[in-house]
């Protein structure tokens, strides 16, 4: 205790030219103050939580859009970001709303941020990473909106499961041009959807056959392995042909639905009276 005394009397008048314990103490009490905005007016105080409130409400508007504008799905990298802020920020806005007599403290020991500074920047990158995300998605619904639609009707004739491979190669594709976008690649991405659209147009004439024509197909192929190819071939030809004929009509008409069906149902007919 007695080492303590000696060394602390020592650094204090080392720093102080041997001032009075009781005027070291007046000057540490006026830098704490000076640091924790102790000498702040109450206006002052009011104005800093005013505006840091101010900036958290747009903050919170713009956090809402997330979910709103469903960010996630053009820019997921940035709205995670966002929300790591976000779940940093509103409890400790939350903290500031039930006292904002510390508006104007320090964040923190090691920081000259005061806590109203704290919030408005996070406050910020908030907007900023929301801002970020909404201007991705534009790029990506302007430029990929052909091929996000064409995803769509894929999804519905079950593309993803009939021919999974060739499905995951171009939905592949498909990301990389998100990112790209995301990244402000938008005149490389405009140049090379053409390619990607022709190649998912592909699949889909395909996945329409699949769709319509696939329980057929099959019960055309446990027919080619009985013996009634042996007795009834001319009969077996024709049901072939009839496939054969529902295949191209399909490919070349693959949006037209009802008449696809209508090819499939007379397929159906033929393999029945077979």
């Amino acid at each position: 205790m007695n080492k303590l005394v000696i060394v602390s009397s020592l650094f204090i008048c080392a720093l102080s030219g041997c001032k009075t314990i009781d005027s070291v103490q007046q000057d540490l009490g006026s830098l704490a103050s000076s640091i924790t905005g102790e000498e702040a007016t109450p206006e002052q105080i009011r104005a800093a939580f005013d505006k840091a409130q101010s900036v958290f409400q747009e903050a919170l508007s713009a956090y809402n859009q997330i979910d709103a504008d469903s960010l996630a799905q053009f820019d997921e990298e940035r709205v995670t970001k966002a929300r790591k802020v976000w779940a940093v920020l509103e409890p400790e806005f939350n903290e500031l709303r039930l006292a904002p007599e510390y508006a104007l403290k320090s964040a923190s020991l090691f920081s000259s941020d005061t806590v109203s500074d704290e919030i408005m920047s996070q406050s910020q990158e908030v907007i900023s990473l929301v801002a970020e995300a909404q201007l991705a998605k534009q790029r990506i619904t302007s430029v990929l909106q052909p091929i996000r639609d064409e995803f769509a009707i894929l999804d519905q004739l079950d593309a993803e499961t009939s021919y999974e491979k060739r499905y995951r190669e171009l939905d592949k594709q498909h990301q990389q041009l998100k990112g790209m976008l995301i990244d402000g690649q938008e005149q490389q991405v405009a140049e090379y959807v053409p390619k990607l659209l022709g190649q998912l147009i592909d699949l889909e004439k395909d996945a329409v056959v699949q769709f319509y024509f696939s329980q057929y197909i099959e019960k055309i192929y446990a027919l080619a392995n009985s013996k009634k190819v042996d007795v009834f071939p001319t009969v077996y030809q024709d049901v072939r042909k009839q496939l054969e004929q529902g295949e191209a009509y399909s490919k070349a008409n693959y949006r037209e639905y009802e008449q696809i069906k209508q090819q499939a149902a007379l397929l159906a007919l033929q393999i029945e009276s077979y």
